[in-house]
């Protein structure tokens, strides 16, 4: 503090009437007097500014209970007093003459009030060391609500200031915005009209006040001073809880939203990690298939084009060697053939690696009607499903294909999959109830489906006028 501040207090102080018992000697003040006690308010604000948010809670929580505390004891206390000293100067028929009704016995007033507070208290400690379900939270509200109520009857209604130490506790740990509108509602109701100015018109009631009426004007003034002022600090805590508990609720917002965001920002990350992944397998799959291909059917093909070489200039001269050497060729073809099979193996489904294709297709359809609950009737008029790889590959996928179409794009209920054989062609059909399509344009499912048909010479057609019908025609090769 500056010295021209210092001059104003002496100003103010040496024009401001005092007693001569309660006047400062202007001569004890200073600059560094008036600096140690500023300095020292200030110390106590920044020690308290420094606690978290839940402190300050807690500690403005512990003040409330001691203010209501001192609150129940000094009315109960006054009102015992009062009574004894009313009986001691045989004053009671002039006292009980100017009240509505007979007052509570004194005694058990404080008993009452002091006795419910502690178990108040205890209810709400009880609270928040144990998670509580809805309906127990709601009930440990009902019965704080009831401890006050007794808390306030035995007093007179005198006050209901205790009403806003379960309004702080309502609005912390109820965190449905309905049921912490509807409780808040309820205390709201009992606040306004648990008082005694509310209550007193429309019940004999005797009040604080009655008692404080036995007194001279002085007490009586400093009595109700020391009783507002209890009851506006407890206001004063409850409002402070209240901005500290808001801003407790947004800085938890803020965490919240942080989090959010963080979260979408790594699972933007994982995505395009996903992405990058799947990239990279398909590039390096693609190289192995690659380089698989390249040397198996390079070396095939470059040892097929110079034995067809030299069959051909053969042919003329030594038939019988031109037959073992087209011989030689179809074996080698054949190798190779195989090689590039066992290149390929890996994009095979795994159902099929560890199951027949009936069991593997039994499976998928089973697993499909569980996650889909679309009923699919599969019938197979052949005895054995025995195929080559590439053959239970197609068909396997077909069905595959065809089971997801029929539920993404034709919201199927009900799927029909036949398999039969006539002459050396498997018919493969797949019905579904869905809602069809006029116009077919084959999209990427249809057409994959039409690519890998075409790699074993066979025929899919769609139809789309009633639900979605797929037949397949597949040549069947008796093992190669």
């Amino acid at each position: 503090m500056g010295k021209d501040a210092a001059e104003i207090v002496y100003k103010i102080l040496e024009n401001k009437p005092y007693s001569s018992k309660a006047r400062i000697p202007v001569t004890l003040i200073n600059e560094n007097n008036i600096d140690q006690v500023l300095s020292g308010r200030v110390a106590v604000i920044m020690w308290f500014m420094k606690w978290s948010n839940d402190e300050k809670l807690k500690a403005i929580h512990w003040m409330m209970c001691f203010l209501n505390l001192t609150i129940i004891l000094f009315i109960s206390v006054i009102m015992y007093i009062t009574t004894l000293r009313i009986c001691d100067m045989y004053e009671a028929r002039t006292f009980l003459s100017t009240l509505p009704c007979l007052p509570s016995n004194p005694l058990r007033i404080m008993i009452t009030s002091v006795a419910c507070f502690p178990i108040l208290l205890f209810v709400m400690r009880l609270r928040h060391q144990i998670q509580l379900t809805t309906w127990k939270l709601a009930g440990s509200f009902l019965l704080e609500t009831c401890l006050c109520l007794i808390i306030m009857q035995s007093l007179s209604f005198s006050t209901n200031s205790i009403l806003l130490l379960v309004m702080a506790d309502l609005l912390t740990y109820i965190s449905t915005n309905r049921e912490r509108a509807l409780c808040l509602a309820v205390m709201i109701v009992i606040y306004l009209c648990g008082n005694y100015d509310f209550l007193s018109g429309r019940f004999a009631i005797v009040s604080f006040n009655d008692y404080l009426a036995c007194y001279n004007s002085m007490t009586q003034s400093v009595l109700s001073s020391i009783h507002n002022t209890l009851a506006s600090l407890n206001i004063i805590m409850f409002i402070l809880y209240m901005i500290f508990l808001v801003q407790e609720k947004i800085n938890e917002s803020k965490k919240f939203l942080q989090m959010n965001q963080e979260l979408q920002d790594l699972n933007e990350q994982l995505k395009e990690y996903a992405n990058i992944r799947e990239k990279m397998g398909a590039t390096r799959e693609r190289n192995r298939l690659a380089r698989e291909i390249h040397d198996t059917l390079g070396h095939t093909l470059t040892g097929l084009s110079v034995g067809i070489d030299a069959c051909v200039l053969m042919s003329e001269i030594d038939p019988a060697a031109t037959k073992n050497q087209l011989s030689m060729l179809a074996e080698t073809a054949r190798n190779g053939l195989k090689d590039v099979r066992r290149s390929v193996d890996k994009l095979r489904p795994d159902a099929l690696e560890h199951y027949t294709l009936k069991e593997a297709l039994d499976k998928m359809i089973q697993e499909f009607q569980g996650v889909t609950d679309v009923v699919i009737h599969f019938v197979c008029h052949l005895p054995h499903l025995t195929f080559d790889k590439d053959e239970e590959e197609v068909i396997y996928r077909i069905i595959q294909e065809g089971m997801t179409n029929a539920v993404r794009h034709g919201k199927a209920k009900e799927i029909f999959i036949s398999i039969a054989k006539e002459n050396d062609t498997l018919i493969l059909i797949i019905e579904d109830d869905g809602i069809g399509c006029e116009t077919i344009k084959p999209d990427f499912g249809l057409h994959h489906m039409q690519e890998r048909i075409a790699l074993l010479q066979g025929d899919i057609r769609f139809y789309g006028s009633n639900g979605f019908v797929i037949l397949a025609e597949i040549p069947i090769r008796e093992g190669i």
